[in-house]
């Protein structure tokens, strides 16, 4: 099974030991919704702007378990939101699509670190938290992977 497969799995396996009447869950799941929708939008734009088949295809994966884990996480969002309507910016430079979403990420995960340190060890918010860096974290090293490629030549 793929990382990002893994990740998705024990997201939901927590999402379903956690009651939706927890209003401390509800507001980091809300937190980490606009964290993730951010990740998408700059995802879709360096999906659009790829130059390859290969960069297309990894985006499209990585945006696609984006989608799901949003998905998953919709469940305790206040409003429903539908990942649909996250747009992709204009951006006609794959290089600056994928800088801006390295971008995104990077700043991303450090937000969620700052979350992280402040939930108890052991707890559900911790665990989700911990499995949503994981895979932003995938993402982020697949898109310096792409750009040390394009560099390289």
């Amino acid at each position: 099974m793929e990382p990002g497969h893994e990740i998705l799995k024990r997201v939901g396996e927590i999402v379903q030991g956690v009651e939706s009447t927890d209003a401390r869950f509800v507001s980091v799941v809300t937190v980490v919704g606009a964290v993730l929708r951010r990740v998408l939008s700059a995802e879709k734009t360096a999906h659009q702007a790829a130059i390859s088949l290969a960069q297309q295809t990894q985006l499209e994966q990585m945006r696609s378990e984006l989608s799901d884990l949003i998905r998953i996480l919709g469940a305790f969002q206040p409003e429903r939101v539908s990942v649909e309507t996250v747009a992709a910016k204009e951006e006609p430079s794959w290089w600056f699509a994928l800088s801006e979403a390295t971008h995104v990420l990077e700043e991303s995960i450090d937000q969620l670190s700052v979350l992280v340190k402040q939930q108890e060890k052991g707890s559900a918010i911790r665990d989700l938290m911990a499995q949503t860096q994981r895979l932003l974290r995938e993402h982020y090293n697949v898109l310096l992977e792409q750009a040390r490629g394009y560099i390289d030549g």
